[in-house]
């Protein structure tokens, strides 16, 4: 083999192992597929002029495919001063790196509905993570003119799977 063909080969395999490292990487940015609960951790605030501090909320849901895309199938939320009820389910959503969003997310209490994206930051980029929601904005979706035109989400959540 001449001194050119080595170097070329040398350069292939190692062009080679690079996009194997890369292939392998790639997937720890997804989570585990599978089901998972996400459970209130500390006081949800729910401020739409007037705060409605919940103690007790549980979320769950699938991881789908691919670890990236979620479906939310059941949530609740208690503890809360008032009654608060989500609606819309499932909803959506997805985990990228260390950032979880929450689609279509719809909450209503005293005649008020709420909803739209949360955008929270995760502790860990697999279960099990901690998700923060920090003064997530949402807009009233239904209610009558003495509803606030938006509210503010803040809320941290225990992410795990069974």
């Amino acid at each position: 083999m001449s001194r050119t063909t080595k170097i070329a080969a040398i350069a292939a395999a190692a062009v080679a192992a690079t996009g194997t490292v890369a292939l392998t990487a790639s997937p720890a940015l997804a989570v585990n597929t599978g089901s998972f609960t996400a459970t209130l951790n500390g006081t949800m605030v729910i401020d739409a002029g007037i705060q409605a501090s919940c103690t007790s909320s549980v979320l769950k849901g699938t991881v789908l495919a691919g670890g990236v895309n979620a479906s939310y199938t059941s949530a609740n939320a208690g503890g809360c001063g008032v009654t608060v009820t989500p609606g819309n389910l499932p909803w959506s959503g997805t985990f990228s790196g260390t950032t979880v969003k929450i689609n279509n997310f719809s909450m209503s209490a005293i005649g008020c509905t709420y909803g739209g994206n949360l955008t929270g930051s995760m502790s860990a980029s697999n279960f099990p993570f901690t998700a923060t929601f920090t003064n997530q904005v949402v807009p009233k979706t239904s209610g009558s003119f003495i509803c606030p035109p938006s509210a503010k989400i803040t809320a941290k959540y225990d992410y795990k799977q069974p």
